[in-house]
């Protein structure tokens, strides 16, 4: 808001938006508005436009991240991991940008990555799968890639 003042006070004075520009960069350095910005409100107040303050938006305010929104996509997430975006989105009703919004941005979750192999009926068995997948590598690398293996329910994943 100073900065428009300021921009204004120049315009007034007969002063270039050029001009205008690097006076603001000498006096704000870094937090000056930018070039771009300085020949717009020049371009305001050619057109007869004296105030400095914005013009009020039109549209609606966001109303799909809204705190209780981001609660139930927690609770839907807590409840089933597998969910999808598009499985979220549909139950609540909302966008796929806002609930990917809400995931990402808001609860800060990342998708990790899993390799799925075939399901095992023993886990005894899952050991010897994996060192028979892996036995081309070096014994170090089986050993270390047998180590991060998971056996749940006769599935076996193996997570990075």
């Amino acid at each position: 808001m100073e900065q428009r003042v300021n921009v204004k006070f120049c315009f007034k004075l007969g002063k270039m938006a050029t001009e205008t520009h690097e006076m603001l960069v000498k006096v704000y350095g870094m937090e000056a508005v930018s070039k771009k910005c300085v020949f717009e409100w020049f371009k305001r107040f050619r057109d007869g436009k004296e105030d400095v303050e914005d013009e009020p938006r039109s549209g609606r305010p966001p109303t799909s991240t809204t705190p209780d929104n981001m609660e139930r996509v927690r609770r839907m997430l807590a409840d089933d991991r597998r969910l999808s975006l598009r499985m979220i989105a549909e139950k609540l009703r909302i966008s796929l940008d806002s609930v990917s919004n809400i995931i990402h941005e808001h609860l800060q979750k990342r998708k990790k990555k899993v390799y799925a192999f075939p399901t095992l009926r023993r886990s005894s068995n899952a050991l010897q799968l994996c060192f028979e997948r892996y036995r081309k590598k070096s014994v170090l690398t089986v050993s270390s890639r047998c180590e991060k293996c998971i056996v749940t329910n006769g599935d076996y994943f193996e997570c990075q």
